[in-house]
């Protein structure tokens, strides 16, 4: 499954600053979370619910995984990512922490792609190929989610569920 860190990261809302004003890293962080992600959390919802709706236990047939992955999944992903890629974090450590989710998420739409061609040629490697990069995903994404808290903790930010 596709790991969403965009609601893992918006469980934590509402955030609370404990500190004075005057970090920009803590203001780059409030706005980068509450703003920047927060908008995109349901474009990613509906593109992972629609991967999880033809794949697993849920799953039909080829033709019918194939076709939905191209004309809807894909589709969704790709805006994204491109969204993702129009943020433009103010402070260095904000945008470091943004690069890895857009690498997570490269990974992810990458592995979704394989899977097209896997099925295409009815390649069983390529399925284990397209496998790696969603764990590759996950695993970015999981990276980048302990940073978020990390960074957060140094800039006296408290996540809260």
């Amino acid at each position: 499954m596709i790991k969403r860190l965009l609601f893992v990261i918006l469980a934590f809302i509402p955030i609370f600053v404990l500190s004075a004003c005057g970090d920009p890293v803590q203001d780059d962080l409030l706005h980068y979370i509450n703003n920047e992600i927060k908008a995109l959390e349901e474009l990613e919802t509906e593109a992972i619910s629609e991967y999880e709706s033809v794949i697993g236990e849920n799953f039909v047939n080829d033709e019918t995984t194939y076709i939905h992955i191209q004309d809807v999944v894909i589709p969704k992903y790709r805006k994204l990512i491109e969204e993702l890629e129009e943020i433009r974090p103010e402070t260095k450590e904000v945008r470091e922490i943004h690069e890895l989710y857009i690498e997570a998420s490269n990974s992810q739409f990458n592995g979704i792609v394989t899977v097209l061609a896997a099925i295409e040629a009815q390649d069983y490697d390529k399925i284990n190929e397209a496998n790696q990069m969603l764990n590759e995903g996950r695993a970015l994404m999981r990276q980048a989610l302990n940073e978020i808290e990390d960074l957060a903790k140094e800039h006296n930010v408290t996540l809260t569920e």
